[in-house]
């Protein structure tokens, strides 16, 4: 399996979609559930950041 890449936020659009598509490859090997939900967490809101950054240049562009 692969992790999560900053590249997928062009994959999101719907909210539902971003559950999908936040991956942790370690997912067995973390120590416990708390750190893979954080890990995860952060996986999301880089995602949800560069969707915002790209739905900001695409509007300053129109």
């Amino acid at each position: 399996m692969k992790r999560t890449q900053i590249q997928d936020f062009e994959k999101i659009e719907q909210a539902k979609d971003l559950e999908d598509l936040v991956k942790d490859k370690r997912v067995g090997k973390r120590a416990n559930k708390k750190k893979a939900n954080r890990r995860n967490r952060h996986y999301g809101k880089d995602l949800l950041r560069h969707l915002k950054e790209h739905i900001q240049r695409t509007d300053d562009t129109v």
